[in-house]
């Protein structure tokens, strides 16, 4: 499994719908999927500035990209072939474009791809809705932050169970 967390940028964050919700849901996402030891790839879309500081910590070496599906930029082909995820999670900005291209990709690549619905946005509500169906429509699997890390879990019974706990409380 591997967290794709695409263009979560300076300079696109501020115009997207939602913006302060969707960053406080995706930081508890990469906090948890952090605690269960499983690797968080983010990437950054030239000249759209750094990771947001809220995300910025965990983002040590972003994968610059000029492609829009992270899929078609051979360094972040790369780091998931080396990897070899069974699941594929994204979540990021935009969810019409990047988003949506990096999901359809991977899925034509053989890979099984989630969209955390929750934990993604686009400057307008209607993009990002009509990304989703057309996501449900490929095949890729819609889900939110928590259900997914729960789904990850499987048990109360996980070492990180207390761990993650404290993450979806706060």
């Amino acid at each position: 499994m591997a967290l794709v967390v695409v263009d979560v940028q300076e300079k696109l964050a501020p115009h997207i719908e939602g913006i302060e919700e969707m960053l406080k849901r995706t930081v508890k996402l990469v906090k948890a999927i952090v605690a269960l030891k499983q690797p968080v790839i983010f990437t950054e879309q030239i000249k759209l500035g750094k990771t947001v500081d809220e995300l910025a910590e965990y983002a040590e070496e972003p994968i610059v990209k000029s492609t829009f599906s992270c899929y078609k930029d051979e360094n972040f082909r790369r780091k998931i072939e080396e990897l070899k995820p069974e699941k594929v999670i994204l979540a990021g900005i935009e969810a019409h474009i990047c988003v949506l291209q990096t999901a359809i990709d991977m899925k034509r690549a053989g890979y099984d791809v989630y969209v955390v619905a929750d934990c993604t946005g686009s400057r307008k509500a209607e993009d990002k809705e009509i990304a989703l169906m057309r996501l449900a429509g490929e095949g890729i699997k819609l889900t939110t932050w928590e259900s997914i890390v729960y789904e990850l879990l499987e048990s109360a019974e996980h070492p990180a169970f207390r761990e993650i706990l404290q993450i979806v409380k706060n």
